[in-house]
């Protein structure tokens, strides 16, 4: 087999990267259309790694593909081409190189600004290029959603435009990039890898919290005086798979009226509006979608903290240990520790925002126990 280009004929390298471009591209256009409907769950976090871990695959791929043709020679043009089809088959070889780096590069950009790191196949993650903002990624999304019918429309009209001249004139323009036996294989399998990537991978295994030995709880001060505190009811959803971080993810729902510091004073004025004001905001939420390790079973888990509507983001280390019940389940216990600054979340207005009067640091205590669903 030639590799090289030549005159009259694409080589093994370039029609490669044509045709295995060609079935990841078509597969990831597939998947998105895929995935606007689908509502917001485990399966669509899944889907939605494998999309942006390809999708970086094809942009480097372009990349690739791009320094083998300048590197290489270009098969001349054959007699039957007409001018006007050279001039159209260039304007729109340019527009699909443009739209194969630029959608990669608005995804990664849609992920940067709604803060969800870009972990590729989960080898490593890619640092963020933008920072967070709601309208940016409002902007993105619109950009990468219209280069995609632009994509389509592009692929539709090469794909037209190569039956014209294999039925219509019938020279030999596809032929010159039609893959070998060889060639068609390794691109089956490219297919078919990315196929088996989005339905075949699972989500990181779910975890059942055990309400009676797990405990939210707090300490703070009140006039230089230390007291704790705890909320009694609490619930979520956990995935979590030490080897599948990139696909792990947490969500505490705390009922926030169940909060007490054993005292029955002090437990009155807690939840009044000035505080942590229940009537409105009955719920706290701790959303997590990145979870990283951090040394031998260390862990510090990425996410937002919302509290009488006002959103945070916070870190929380923690320390986990899994072992196996008598029953043959998976175990988890998960040990976590951090500080919030009370007044961050807008807890004790006016005449209580005198820190001297109770402290602005709470150190938070997480203490989970699960078994593997």
């Amino acid at each position: 087999m030639i590799w090289r280009n030549t005159a009259e004929r694409y080589g093994g390298v370039s029609r490669l990267f044509h045709w295995g471009m060609a079935a990841l591209v078509v597969g990831l256009l597939g998947l998105g259309l895929y995935m606007v409907d689908l509502e917001p769950g485990p399966l669509i976090f899944n889907l939605y790694f494998w999309h942006k871990s390809l999708g970086i695959t094809v942009l480097v791929l372009v990349a690739g593909r791009l320094a083998w043709k300048l590197s290489n020679v270009r098969p001349l043009p054959l007699p039957s081409h007409r001018s006007w089809e050279k001039k159209l088959a260039k304007t729109a070889h340019f527009l699909l190189y443009l739209c194969l780096f630029v959608m990669p590069l608005t995804g990664w950009a849609i992920s940067s600004a709604k803060n969800f790191p870009v972990s590729v196949f989960g080898w490593f993650t890619l640092p963020s290029i933008y920072p967070e903002s709601k309208e940016a990624a409002s902007f993105f999304v619109t950009v990468h959603v219209v280069l995609s019918r632009i994509l389509i429309g592009l692929i539709v009209l090469h794909a037209a435009g190569a039956i014209k001249h294999h039925m219509v004139d019938k020279d030999g323009t596809l032929r010159r990039m039609l893959p070998g036996m060889r060639i068609a294989l390794i691109s089956l399998v490219i297919a078919a890898a990315s196929g088996a990537a989005y339905a075949g991978s699972s989500s990181a295994p779910v975890w059942i919290i055990d309400p009676e030995n797990s405990a939210l709880t707090f300490s703070g001060t009140q006039m230089a005086a230390a007291f704790d505190g705890e909320f009694k009811e609490f619930d979520g959803e956990i995935s979590f798979d030490p080897l599948r971080l990139f696909d792990s993810r947490v969500e505490i729902r705390i009922n926030t009226g169940s909060i007490t510091t054993n005292s029955h004073d002090r437990d009155a004025e807690i939840v009044k509006p000035e505080w942590f004001n229940i009537e409105s905001f009955p719920e706290s939420v701790f959303r997590s979608e990145k979870i990283e390790k951090t040394g031998g079973n260390q862990y510090v888990a990425h996410g937002d903290l919302s509290i009488r509507g006002v959103k945070k983001p916070v870190e929380l280390p923690f320390t986990l240990e899994i072992t196996t019940d008598e029953t043959g389940h998976k175990v988890a216990a998960m040990n976590g520790q951090t500080v919030l600054q009370r007044l961050d979340f807008g807890i004790g207005a006016g005449q209580w925002r005198d820190t001297k009067a109770v402290g602005n640091s709470v150190t938070v205590h997480v203490k989970l126990r699960a078994r593997q669903q």
